[in-house]
């Protein structure tokens, strides 16, 4: 299993604007478990194994994965919520990329419970301090990156190791196991025999 360096623009880009995700990838793999815990050690170098693996994962289709803050009728980002434009509109789970012009003045968004599993769309576009890009181009950024952990016409197998445990086996975890959400997630394409690791932890 051989680390690929350079991933494509966009994970730079989510990085720069404030993405707080964290993502490996490898190719030459063969999809184990093992795998699955050294890809995921290459961004929380103190994950306890053992501990990770007695927690245990489960694998999950595209739409958990996704979650509720994706469209896949619309391929779309949204933000679930009612809000309050400044012009006197509500708003309910308005796309993301209608908010470019529109500025919201009231309400409040749906934060998934932490731990539940799932929510790579809200974990990726809504960290606790808002991305700094316009709407459309972390749409563009997230379908960029979504295309690419999830390549069209590639079957894949999503893990999903995501837990209120997880601090458990990393400190990595504790910032956002109180508010924000943890994430962890191993992706594995057998035909391609690439693996990706996707991690997420953060604290206002």
């Amino acid at each position: 299993m051989r680390a690929i360096k350079d991933l494509p623009p966009a994970f730079d880009r989510f990085w720069e604007i404030g993405g707080v995700l964290g993502f490996a990838t490898f190719e030459d793999s063969d999809g184990s478990e093992q795998e699955f815990l050294a890809s995921i050690s290459a961004i929380v170098p103190d994950i306890d194994g053992a501990a990770l693996s007695a927690l245990g994962f489960r694998r999950i289709d595209d739409r958990t994965f996704l979650g509720d803050w994706y469209d896949p009728e619309n391929n779309a980002l949204v933000r679930r919520g009612v809000f309050r434009s400044n012009d006197g509109l509500e708003l309910v789970d308005p796309k993301l990329r209608d908010l470019c012009e529109t500025e919201i003045v009231s309400g409040g968004w749906y934060i998934p419970d932490t731990g539940e599993g799932g929510q790579f769309a809200y974990a990726f576009s809504s960290p606790p301090y808002p991305l700094s890009a316009r709407p459309s181009e972390i749409e563009q950024l997230f379908l960029a990156v979504k295309n690419f952990i999830l390549p069209p016409n590639c079957t894949h197998e999503i893990y999903d190791w995501s837990s209120p445990r997880l601090p458990e086996t990393s400190t990595y975890f504790d910032a956002g196991v109180e508010w924000w959400g943890v994430f962890l997630f191993t992706i594995y394409i057998p035909g391609l025999r690439r693996l990706t690791a996707i991690a997420g932890s953060a604290s206002d």
